[in-house]
């Protein structure tokens, strides 16, 4: 297939646009751009990038007249990966591209530019971020050593650094006399660039997983963190918060002992539910197959119940599906169970012979 030039780009777009907006998906969206592109005589991965291009400069400062158009489709990819940099040079820049009065090698030094000067500011943030997290660690080890493992409900424990784990990462945890891990501490400074309730439901999954190996779990952030009381407003509505999780700041420098003060007031959790009318359960959004108005409503637990009967033979009523019930049981029990009607019953399982 010939690859000479065929006919100004931004006119080809505009005529083949109303076949792609009519496209229903019966068929692939490539398969349509291969006819046209045969249609107009060009690769069809070139048409692809004309498409692409004419797609963003629609979406940027509108359609235009295509006698306009006097820059080619590369000159409205550059000012794309500029607008990714730097939206308000693209868009200062677009129309001299359009006119065809800045050249490729022009927009391409001025995205270096901007790519240097965003990776340095990465890298200086990211730098900057860890020498936080840095002392963040230093000052929640140095509270752990003053406060002793008896804060943590074992006067003749041991805190110790638990400098590498695959699963945990790096935490500390409170040995009990025997030697036996009972507490997981885990120092964290918070997640700026994030949401902080979103940062918040990453913690509770950290936590969850925690809790398989520990009997409690702490979190301890800075005194000036607003993620922790995002993270206790979570708490709350989970009715995990003071269980077997537990939330705490460093003291500040002039507040008195202990150099740990846990989390137990509400109130930010209070305000955030009768002012804010926050809802962190919350969801919406629309369905796949059509286009009907958003969809709304909230997670809710899966809850069951069971009553005991005493009977002669122990047994339970309940609602729990009889493949959930067995799924929880496993099958290390020393009991045989049955499930008939909603009833379970257990029968002390024989020894074998």
């Amino acid at each position: 297939m010939s690859k000479r030039k065929k006919g100004p780009w931004y006119s080809i777009y505009r005529e083949v646009l109303p076949a792609l907006e009519a496209h229903e998906g019966k068929d692939s969206i490539n398969l349509l751009i291969q006819q046209l592109a045969g249609t107009y005589r060009y690769e069809p991965k070139v048409l692809s990038r004309m498409i692409k291009a004419g797609r963003f400069l629609d979406r940027l400062v509108g359609p235009i007249p295509p006698e306009e158009m006097r820059g080619g489709y590369a000159h409205i990819e550059y000012i794309q990966r500029l607008h990714e940099l730097n939206a308000d040079e693209a868009e200062s820049l677009v129309h001299m591209a359009v006119a065809k009065k800045v050249t490729l090698e022009q927009l391409q030094g001025i995205i270096d530019q901007y790519s240097k000067n965003l990776a340095q500011s990465d890298a200086s943030k990211r730098s900057k971020a860890r020498a936080l997290i840095a002392e963040h660690d230093r000052e929640t080890a140095l509270a752990l050593s003053q406060c002793g493992a008896g804060f943590f409900g074992f006067e003749a424990g041991t805190i110790i650094r638990v400098e590498r784990s695959d699963l945990l990462g790096q935490f500390f945890t409170v040995k009990d006399e025997q030697g036996v891990p009972r507490v997981a501490i885990f120092g964290r400074l918070g997640d700026t660039s994030r949401k902080a309730i979103k940062a918040a439901a990453e913690l509770l999954k950290l936590a969850k997983n925690a809790r398989s190996y520990f009997e409690r779990v702490w979190f301890i952030f800075p005194a000036s963190s607003t993620l922790v009381h995002e993270f206790a407003f979570l708490l709350t509505e989970e009715k995990l918060l003071g269980s077997w999780l537990h939330l705490a700041t460093l003291s500040d420098a002039d507040e008195p002992e202990p150099p740990v003060q846990e989390v137990r007031g509400l109130r930010h959790a209070l305000s955030r539910v009768l002012e804010d009318f926050a809802d962190p359960m919350a969801w919406s959004g629309r369905p796949l197959d059509d286009v009907r108005p958003v969809e709304a409503g909230a997670l809710k637990k899966i809850a069951y119940t069971f009553t005991a009967h005493a009977d002669s033979t122990p047994t339970l009523a309940t609602d729990m599906p009889e493949e959930a019930f067995k799924k929880l049981m496993g099958d290390a029990t020393s009991v045989d169970v049955s499930f008939e009607a909603g009833l379970v019953t257990f029968k002390r399982r024989s020894a074998p012979a």
